[in-house]
């Protein structure tokens, strides 16, 4: 007896529990809740976007190799020092608030559609 291989596209849709997030396109970048305060919002890339983000995939990966390194090294220590600056209530909003101010720099899809709409 033969087993027939799943059908394609469109398989296991169940997972997703009715949630319906902004469709990305390769242009664009949608924000979510945890990093933006104005989430979600679709945000154009273009080449100057993409350079920005290249930048900060960079530092995200060096920062990345130092908290590593630095939970190698001071292990003891380490967790509980990250995590005694990531609880405070007002530290993540603060973070939260340079990551809006950082995006709001960025060319916003929806208000460029509408703009081009009006004028």
């Amino acid at each position: 007896m033969r087993i027939a291989p799943p059908p394609r596209g469109g398989g296991a849709q169940g997972w997703r529990f009715g949630i319906q997030r902004p469709a990305a396109t390769p242009d664009s970048f949608v924000t979510r809740r945890w990093f933006d305060t104005k989430a979600p919002r679709t945000i154009k890339l273009n080449y100057t976007a993409h350079s920005r983000l290249a930048a900060l995939r960079f530092g995200g990966a060096i920062l990345i190799a130092l908290l590593v390194t630095g939970s190698f090294l001071f292990w003891p220590w380490f967790p509980f020092t990250l995590a005694a600056v990531l609880t405070p209530q007002k530290t993540r909003e603060s973070l939260r608030a340079a990551s809006t101010r950082w995006l709001d720099g960025f060319d916003q899809a929806d208000a460029s559609a509408s703009s081009s709409a009006v004028g």
